[in-house]
């Protein structure tokens, strides 16, 4: 009788490890960020015009910003998840100090895009094993709106001051008269 016993335990003991196997292999495998990674993003910046350059060579939280995601764009992403806090920061003080004559709605709405995207980047960077993939969407994301912003700065430099576009636009029958 105490053989049996001893026998029920034992398999009732090896039963139970081989239900923690089991559980321990069904989890989703962890993948972790390498550096040597070749895994980039394909898409290209968009380059000022020469006149938006002229404009921003004196901004410097611009020309730091520019750098940054010059540097983003060419990183696998380990190093899209080790400069995400820099990329906060660098749009923040962006955001923070656009001179006036840059602060339209059109370029204020392009910081906010571009403030928005650092934050979900920022998100998925600040989780314990961040996604590789989905680090890649982000900063393609990111990309977006700071080309989005080129844009807007080049159509800016390029646009038509006031008093001359009143001039272009009025009515040639009106100016006989």
């Amino acid at each position: 009788m105490r053989i049996f016993l001893l026998i029920g335990i034992t398999l009732l003991c090896f039963g139970c490890q081989d239900d923690r196997k089991a559980k321990i292999n069904t989890e989703k495998p962890i993948i972790k960020l390498d550096s040597l990674s070749t895994e980039k993003i394909k898409l290209d910046l968009v380059k000022l015009s020469t006149e938006a350059e002229k404009n921003l060579e004196s901004f410097e939280d611009f020309q730091n910003l520019r750098n940054l995601i010059t540097t983003l764009r060419g990183s696998n992403p380990f190093y899209i998840n080790k400069y995400s806090d820099s990329l906060s920061l660098l749009v923040h003080t962006f955001k923070q100090n656009i001179p006036k004559d840059l602060a339209v709605n059109p370029i204020k709405s392009r910081s906010n895009i571009l403030h928005t995207e650092k934050g979900l980047l920022q998100i998925i960077s600040e989780k314990k094993h961040p996604d590789p993939k989905k680090l890649i969407e982000a900063n393609t994301r990111l990309i977006k709106a700071y080309n989005s912003l080129i844009i807007q700065l080049n159509e800016l430099s390029l646009a038509i001051p006031e008093n001359i576009e009143k001039e272009l636009l009025r009515d040639p029958k009106n100016t006989e008269n």
